[in-house]
């Protein structure tokens, strides 16, 4: 669990100071954060844009012509 530390803290036996994120167990984060000593660092995922559609041009149609008559 990834936590951003509001105030310095004191985790695994290493001082950390606020501002500081951290990569913690689960247990921990929960622990930081429900003391008011953490918050949840929210990773948003890059998303590839989507390859761009080929354009298939429509079969031209050549103008229909009246017939002509025979006499």
């Amino acid at each position: 669990m990834k936590v951003k530390l509001i105030r310095g803290v004191m985790v695994a036996g290493l001082a950390n100071k606020a501002g500081t994120t951290l990569e913690v167990e689960e247990n921990v984060g929960r622990m930081l954060i429900s003391s008011n000593k953490a918050e949840l660092v929210v990773e948003t995922a890059v998303k590839k844009a989507a390859p761009a559609a080929k354009k298939v041009a429509a079969p031209k149609e050549k103008p229909s012509t009246p017939k002509k008559e025979t006499a």
